[in-house]
């Protein structure tokens, strides 16, 4: 019987890493964004069938992808899900459009209802090296393994930062709320990326897979795609800091016992 799991989290926070790496595993299939490039009304029964085993319904690129690490010793399938932290919204972050398209809330009701499905919720704490991944992904167009160039800087609007920021911490907020219904495992992105081996070792644990099967994890495989220092890519690291330092916007609340309502 194959059992399900799900990746869950805001963009750029190392999931491609994470997904990859659990490939490493013999019993373990893990799709990439099934939901990506989805019409709205049709995201979740996309990825119901989909984790049934069949992928019809998911992009020629994604069936290749799954079709690659699925057969007949796959124990546990399961794909990530990405929620976009936009800038754009009034009042809430709840009332995003983006967040509308991605159907966060209705996707939470179908994660919540499937009690035996595992979450891993991956968080990035610190919001200066977020938001500059973020920027730099964006103006670059490099957004997985290429380095960014090193004499590259990009001014960050501080208003939009401070809204993507708390449109950040609110979706990894509701993401945390599937926890009182599922079996549920936070993956901080910068100790994934301090000891790869170390953290896809204890998701194999969580899915109760056999960790000796893993053989030789490649370290290094996480690998920041910055070679220097947020202060050598935003111009105005300086005056960013300061407005998020402001309104303790530095560091991700889940990183203490504050809660975001």
């Amino acid at each position: 019987m194959i059992e399900n799991f799900i990746i869950v989290g805001t963009q750029r926070t190392g999931s491609t890493a994470l997904y990859h790496a659990l490939n490493f595993h013999p019993h373990i299939a893990c799709g990439g964004e099934w939901t990506l490039n989805i019409p709205w009304y049709k995201k979740i029964r996309v990825a119901q069938r989909a984790l049934e085993g069949n992928f019809s319904g998911l992009t020629s690129r994604n069936q290749k992808l799954i079709g690659k690490v699925f057969h007949e010793q796959t124990r546990w399938l399961g794909f990530k899900m990405l929620f976009r932290s936009s800038d754009k919204w009034f009042l809430h972050p709840r009332f995003a459009p983006a967040l509308q398209l991605d159907q966060l809330e209705p996707c939470l009701n179908w994660i919540g209802k499937q009690s035996k499905m595992h979450v891993i919720h991956i968080v990035r704490r610190e919001a200066v090296d977020w938001l500059k991944s973020k920027y730099l992904a964006s103006v670059t167009g490099h957004f997985t393994r290429e380095y960014y160039p090193e004499d590259f800087k990009v001014d960050i609007p501080v208003w939009r930062a401070v809204k993507r920021l708390q449109a950040k911490n609110w979706i990894d907020y509701r993401l945390a709320s599937l926890a009182q219904n599922n079996p549920y495992y936070r993956v901080d992105y910068e100790d994934f990326l301090t000891s790869n081996a170390t953290m896809i070792m204890s998701i194999t644990e969580f899915l109760q897979c056999d960790t000796v099967l893993l053989g030789q994890i490649e370290y290094g495989l996480q690998q920041k795609q910055s070679t220097g220092e947020a202060t050598d890519y935003i111009g105005n690291y300086d005056e960013l800091v300061a407005e998020l330092k402001r309104l303790n916007l530095l560091y991700s609340p889940l990183s203490s016992s504050s809660s975001i309502k």
